[in-house]
């Protein structure tokens, strides 16, 4: 009896589980953002597992290529580094966090590839819904200004926050709440947008596949356009132009996609001190929040170059600035939207990767995502577009938003290739003339979603 319960358990991880998770994962990161480690954890881990019980041997899981080198290369590294970082601990959980990422990335990536065909239609449309729910959600959030945030903070008590950043309190309930509060929920759906986008071009009927492109497009443009989040809103500008150049020039796209990606490690110093020269910090006609970013760059810029080989160590700005408040305080000159100081990171992946890992981890980074870019060419050919505007979103949002080791942030940025490897199974196992065409399949062609 006990035999045929485990049997059945397997059964249902291998068919059952791994659909269901696509279509949770995005609506859950979408609503509750910090929640990606654990959605990467759970979908990582039933693709896995599902495809161990298909027969599929563990070695072929881990795959070897340049790109999984070239990043297993930047983790030793970055372990490495924390050796002298200002706090040790934090640097070793950081560090382990990224090999996580990237382990669990890669192998539930190959793993994706023993679905059968009925359970990708299912994880390409369980995807789509549940990115789409997300993107309602988060635009009810924006419209009402927060209010099931809100609820949610007053009636569940380990809810309720510890300090009043983005929000007002009184009488111990929330009043008010920042829409910045929604700038990670914005962050997520940039990510999801793309991947989306390529499930709904692979439905049946010209008409029906029109519409629900539209839709979906506005569903998730919509809530981003609106948000707080300029750097989501950069992103999806940018990714939408890559995405129509990749279309008719796949090969020099993605090629000019790894050298942007390098180009962004040669320049980002130089560009911050020549914002900072041109007076961008006090151009009135720029967002607070971009006057403040060239502050922080250019200060952080400075230090860079007091360390420049091996850097301050992982995860260190935040606790060097710390220390260096407490022996003196920072200056804040007239019209300076914030102090001069580091910030509690560089808001640039870029910069901070020179501040903190130094020249080689600068090195081992731009190598890494070079090689992970080249990779977008073994795709099928007509997802290699909608891959590309996904690097391309991402490399936006590092240039100017979050820290390089926020874990929910790793962990968003792991989930996408496993959205685009699932979508791209299901586009490789029913394309047949599009693959040498480039084009979406015509109502004779078998679909993904619609059997």
């Amino acid at each position: 009896m006990s035999t045929i319960v485990v049997r059945a358990n397997r059964s249902w991880v291998a068919s059952a589980l791994p659909p269901i998770l696509f279509f949770v994962g995005p609506l859950i990161t979408s609503m509750v953002p910090r929640l990606t480690p654990l959605v990467l954890a759970l979908l990582g881990l039933a693709l896995i597992v599902a495809a161990l019980c298909r027969g599929a041997n563990w070695r072929v899981l881990i795959e070897p290529n340049p790109a999984l080198a070239a990043c297993l290369a930047f983790a030793a590294y970055v372990f490495v580094n924390a050796l002298w970082a200002a706090d040790l601990g934090n640097a070793l959980g950081k560090a382990g966090t990224l090999l996580g990422v990237i382990v669990m990335a890669f192998a539930a990536s190959s793993a994706v590839t023993h679905l059968d065909e009925k359970q990708l239609r299912r994880a390409a449309l369980g995807f789509v819904a549940g990115a789409g729910l997300g993107a309602l959600y988060l635009l009810f959030e924006l419209l009402t200004g927060g209010a099931i945030t809100r609820a949610a903070m007053n009636f569940i008590t380990v809810l309720k926050p510890d300090s009043a950043k983005h929000l007002d309190i009184a009488k111990g309930k929330v009043t008010k709440l920042s829409l910045a509060e929604f700038n990670q929920n914005a962050a997520v759906l940039m990510l999801h947008f793309w991947p989306g986008l390529l499930v709904l071009g692979m439905l049946a009927g010209v008409a029906r596949r029109v519409a629900l492109i539209a839709l979906f497009f506005l569903a998730l443009a919509v809530p981003i356009a609106i948000s707080l989040h300029e750097s989501s809103q950069v992103a999806l500008v940018g990714s939408l132009l890559v995405l129509l150049l990749a279309w008719k020039w796949r090969g020099p796209v993605i090629k000019g996609l790894a050298v942007f990606w390098c180009l962004c490690f040669v320049l980002v110093i130089p560009l911050d001190f020549l914002a900072y020269k041109a007076g961008l910090h006090l151009a009135p006609w720029l967002p607070s929040s971009a006057r403040a970013r060239v502050i922080i760059w250019e200060y952080t810029a400075e230090l860079t170059l007091e360390h420049p080989w091996l850097g301050v160590g992982v995860g260190s700005t935040a606790a060097l600035r710390d220390q260096q408040k407490r022996l003196s305080p920072a200056e804040q000159p007239e019209g300076f939207v914030f102090h001069r100081s580091t910030g509690q990171h560089a808001h640039d992946v870029f910069l901070q990767s020179w501040y903190e890992l130094g020249v080689v981890g600068a090195i081992l980074l731009a190598l890494a995502g070079v090689l992970v870019v080249l990779r977008i060419g073994v795709l099928p050919f007509v997802v290699q577009p909608f891959a590309a505007a996904s690097f391309a979103a991402f490399a936006c949002i590092a240039a100017f938003a979050w820290g390089m080791w926020q874990s929910w942030f790793m962990c968003a940025v792991g989930l996408v290739p496993l959205y685009l490897r699932m979508t791209a199974a299901a586009v490789d196992g029913s394309l047949t003339e599009s693959q040498s065409t480039g084009s979406l399949p015509s109502d004779r062609r078998q679909p993904i979603a619609t059997q």
